[in-house]
């Protein structure tokens, strides 16, 4: 793997290095959407022209909103509101409108850029870019936004320093080479897609963008642009596998590089993903859009069943109602990191679970360490479900519910119930028609106490998700509302 330490001693901002790869390989392809492409010396000659026309028209330190849904004008502008000393909000082109207006209200961008303007400023920009002073380590560039699984989206704030540092770990941990070729096939709205392709773009390495992930269209780009690197949630990895095995699609055997982050992937499912993916290793991170990097493992360091690795270098963690009180080993308590990966603050939003401890930081995940240092997750703290006075993580439960073969879609859910406070109940997907609870009861009777054990079972053929690829809770608990009132078609079985 090449050094570039010397070379970047000067680069303090993401997307700096544009300038050197212009110069060193200008005519390799850097980005490529279907039949758009853009060279190394065109990226960096367009950026440069964007960013000068945005930095002379509104300054620096402004909030610039990319509403874009072409991934590669996305990047593009992206870079360039960077470059111009601004941050930008990457926005859902998804959200509903009501969400949208809401996010709109908190933020108050000084200026909103869709496809269309983007496309007039790219075209009436000066031939000769404009001189822009650099943006300094400190200055934010970024505001990603939560998924909104679970509510409103929470708009996080990144400085350059913090990605910077964040792509450095990356060098170092996901060994991409140069003539790789990235993809990271989902929204770019979403931080571990986006990231993926500016710390690929970041290391002179050229990235393979599609318009949406549709797992046929995916695979087939796969093979056709010679992707050596891929990003993506364990449902989207999930879906590739179930398409390539169902299709009897060919192999891919330069795929050299799975890294999956989201949720944890199923330890029994590694050996499947040889068929379509004969020479991939598989890196799995656990992290956060507010910490970056927390902990990791893959093929070579192997963690233990139900792990995420242990931290990475640079990262500490400990596990206690606060960072000052720790646990002692293998109790259970909040995550708490230490790093310099950590983001700057909220934009807009927030909750009770995130806090700060002086340079300590928690998001509400709650975990154990074993006396090897491995970090387990058990669950977020406000997806906690209080039921009979116990505390039940419902992640652990539907991490177990899938490792069952015919399951591959679970949630648990708290319905109000006067007796327990809450009654757990589980929405499941299954391939088997056949499913039944009582098999499900019995599979999940193998790991947990009665306590811990849905009441209700629901089962729903089309499993709601969002932009990210995952399971979209608020969509579940408004469907499981209709039905549970009589007014909605389901499959219910009650316990």
């Amino acid at each position: 793997m090449r050094d570039d330490t010397a070379a970047t001693a000067d680069e303090r901002f993401v997307g700096a290095t544009l300038a050197r790869w212009a110069v060193e390989q200008p005519t390799v392809v850097a980005l490529q959407c279907q039949a758009q492409c853009l060279c190394w010396s065109d990226l960096h000659r367009q950026v440069e022209q964007l960013a000068g026309r945005l930095h002379t028209e509104l300054g620096v330190n402004r909030a610039i909103a990319l509403d874009v849904s072409d991934p590669l004008l996305l990047i593009l502008a992206f870079l360039a509101v960077s470059r111009s000393g601004n941050r930008a909000l990457v926005l859902d082109t998804g959200w509903p409108d009501a969400q949208r207006a809401e996010i709109d209200r908190q933020t108050r961008p000084v200026r909103v850029l869709d496809n269309t303007q983007l496309m007039l400023l790219l075209e009436n920009s000066e031939q000769k870019p404009v001189p822009t002073p650099e943006p300094t380590p400190d200055q934010a560039f970024y505001v990603g936004f939560t998924s909104g699984s679970t509510g409103i989206p929470k708009g996080y704030r990144r400085s350059h320093a913090s990605w910077l540092a964040s792509f450095e770990l990356s060098n170092r941990l996901f060994d991409l080479q140069p003539g790789d070729r990235v993809m990271a096939p989902g929204s770019l709205a979403t931080s571990l897609h986006l990231y993926g392709v500016i710390q690929a773009l970041q290391a002179g390495i050229g990235v393979v963008l599609v318009p949406r992930f549709r797992p046929r269209t995916v695979l087939q780009a796969l093979g056709e642009q010679g992707v050596t690197a891929l990003y993506g949630t364990p449902t989207q990895i999930k879906l590739l596998l179930q398409t390539a095995q169902r299709d009897a699609l060919p192999a891919l055997p330069e795929l050299r590089h799975l890294i999956i982050s989201g949720a944890k992937w199923p330890d029994d499912t590694r050996q499947a993903l040889r068929q379509p993916f004969p020479n991939a290793g598989l890196t799995e991170f656990y992290g956060t859009s507010e910490m970056s990097f927390i902990a990791l493992h893959n093929d070579e360091t192997r963690a233990p069943e139900g792990s995420v690795g242990r931290p990475v270098p640079g990262v500490e963690v400990r596990i206690g109602p606060s960072a000052q009180t720790p646990l002692t080993t293998g109790e259970r308590g909040r995550i708490w990191v230490r790093s310099a990966l950590v983001f700057d603050g909220y934009e807009c939003g927030g909750g009770d679970e995130i806090a700060r401890e002086g340079d300590w930081l928690t998001v509400g995940d709650h975990g154990y360490l074993d006396e090897q240092g491995y970090l387990y997750l058990v669950g977020r703290e406000k997806r906690m479900i209080v039921s009979s006075g116990l505390n039940l993580y419902p992640e652990e439960v539907e991490a177990w519910l899938l490792q069952h073969p015919e399951v591959t879609q679970a949630a648990l859910l708290g319905l109000p119930d006067a007796l327990r406070g809450h009654k757990i109940a589980a929405v499941v997907q299954a391939d088997d028609a056949k499913a039944s609870a009582e098999s499900l009861r019995q599979h999940c009777r193998q790991r947990f106490p009665i306590s811990q054990i849905p009441k209700a079972w629901y089962f729903l053929e089309q499993w709601p998700m969002t932009q990210s690829g995952k399971t979209d809770f608020v969509a579940l608990e408004r469907w499981l509302t209709v039905v549970q009132a009589g007014t909605g078609p389901d499959k219910a079985i009650p316990s």
